[in-house]
């Protein structure tokens, strides 16, 4: 059977599958998606530890435990910050600036995006803190701006 290549309907669909793309992730956008999506990730694929400024000794133990790892020490290596599912480029970083506002009078949202080292998960569909882990993490991140750069 020979199909026939509408020229303009294939333009139409080209343009929207662009604009769907240079979007912003809708999690970037909504904070109650954004918070649903995080505590699957918590729920479902072990993010955390709440605070990674605590030794949070349980919680590196049992991510080396489930990665047949030596040691705790060498689970806390694999962190979102450097996974391959942990996008910081400009574009997204943007997205997230954008969500969290710059309101007249408040903070800079890159202050905030600086100070938690945000970028925003493509896995699991939430902006992620870099000292953080999840089950799901992939040696070869972060994503950046340059390009071929997979050798973090």
């Amino acid at each position: 059977m020979l199909h026939v290549l509408n020229l303009e309907n294939f333009l139409v669909e080209k343009k929207s599958v662009q604009a769907e793309v240079e979007k912003c992730p809708a999690p970037t956008q909504n904070i109650r998606l954004n918070l649903k999506n995080r505590q699957k990730a918590i729920n479902e694929y072990g993010y955390g530890p709440l605070n990674p400024k605590e030794p949070n000794k349980k919680f590196w133990q049992a991510k080396a435990d489930m990665w047949k790892l030596d040691s705790a020490e060498e689970a806390k290596k694999s962190k979102c910050g450097n996974c391959s599912a942990f996008d910081i480029t400009k574009k997204t970083l943007d997205c997230i600036a954008k969500g969290i506002g710059d309101d007249e009078g408040s903070e800079n949202p890159f202050d905030v995006i600086n100070a938690g080292k945000l970028g925003y998960c493509r896995f699991l569909k939430f902006k992620c803190a870099a000292a953080r882990t999840c089950d799901a993490w992939v040696v070869g991140g972060p994503l950046t701006d340059k390009k071929n750069d997979n050798t973090k």
